[in-house]
């Protein structure tokens, strides 16, 4: 029994349960709807899935730091991202760099503010991100004045859409963007920082690490992250006409965090799971619309499936502490 010990806590790892999961909605899939699991659809939906990881990497970063701490301004900081690289680089290509320059800074700096607010004025991170949520959408709003934002630029649409051996340009950006994440996690100060400040948060401060900057810099980067999925979901679709375009990356990008593995106390869980998690979202939407089930029903299949998963991942953690 010793001996299937470590086996055990490998099967029950929330990355190799969201993987598990993964590939049998794929092995189902292909059986209720033939040609579900070839390379062309898979592959369409990496590519979808990609988005959502960007924006998942920096709501990692965020409850990775703490008890309680959460980011619910990442879906209109996409959608700001989208908005200000298309009306700066305006369709020229010369514009390109300047228009990616001015959505990281701007969304930067509002992650900023977000961590002014939650760390130095102690407003609750769920208020603090929802309002700044509200702000943001009236930046978006008044960027656009009401007007659809034609923006993609040659260049962008390529770097993102086009394709060598017939994978999409934003895949290979997506795995170099992993693997450049997990080393962030877990190889530089900040990386390691943000681990024991999750684990315990007084702790870390008389060890000498500023916490407060630490969490206010880890608000930065989460809304620069999603202004980043943005900048390049504006490669994706062309052209941007819908301000609440990227709402639906918020809840997703919680619960692509927690799923895969990243515990809702912080100091636990890393980005490759989180990359699972996204891709498992992925296949279990896609999933539910091949079967010709309609929109409600999806939302509702979707939200049982999700509340079941978390569900198991709550009760095993209470049982490890």
């Amino acid at each position: 029994m010793k001996n299937l010990k470590p086996v055990l806590i490998y099967v029950k790892n929330p990355t190799v349960i969201a993987t598990g999961i993964a590939l049998l909605l794929l092995v189902v899939g292909e059986f209720r709807a033939p040609g579900f699991a070839k390379f062309s659809q898979i592959i369409n939906m990496l590519t979808v899935a990609s988005f959502l990881g960007i924006v998942a990497a920096g709501q990692n970063l965020v409850v990775l730091s703490g008890k309680g701490v959460i980011d619910l301004s990442v879906g209109k900081m996409v959608t700001l991202g989208a908005i200000l690289g298309g009306a700066i680089a305006n369709g020229m290509d010369s514009g390109v760099v300047l228009a990616f320059m001015v959505v990281m800074i701007v969304t930067f700096s509002v992650g900023i503010l977000n961590g002014i607010g939650v760390t130095l004025i102690g407003i609750p991170p769920l208020i603090m991100t929802l309002s700044m949520g509200i702000v943001v959408e009236s930046m978006s709003r008044f960027v656009t004045g009401g007007l659809a934002v034609k923006g993609a630029t040659p260049i962008m649409s390529t770097i993102v859409t086009g394709r060598f051996l017939d994978i999409p340009g934003i895949i290979y950006i997506w795995i170099v963007f992993t693997v450049l994440m997990i080393f962030f996690q877990n190889n530089t100060r900040f990386g390691m920082s943000l681990y024991n400040m999750g684990n315990n948060d007084e702790a870390a401060r008389l060890s000498g690490l500023n916490v407060t900057w630490l969490r206010i810099t880890t608000y930065g980067l989460s809304s620069m992250l999603a202004g980043l999925a943005g900048f390049f979901y504006l490669g994706y679709l062309g052209s941007i006409y819908n301000i609440s375009l990227g709402n639906k990356y918020t809840l997703a990008s919680v619960v692509a965090v927690v799923v895969g593995g990243v515990s809702l106390s912080g100091g636990k869980g890393g980005y490759l799971g989180v990359a699972v998690g996204c891709i498992l979202l992925q296949f279990l939407e896609s999933f539910l619309t091949v079967q010709s089930i309609p929109p409600w029903g999806r939302e509702v299949i979707m939200g049982v499936t999700l509340l079941v998963l978390l569900t198991a991942y709550a009760r095993e953690k209470k049982l490890r502490q």
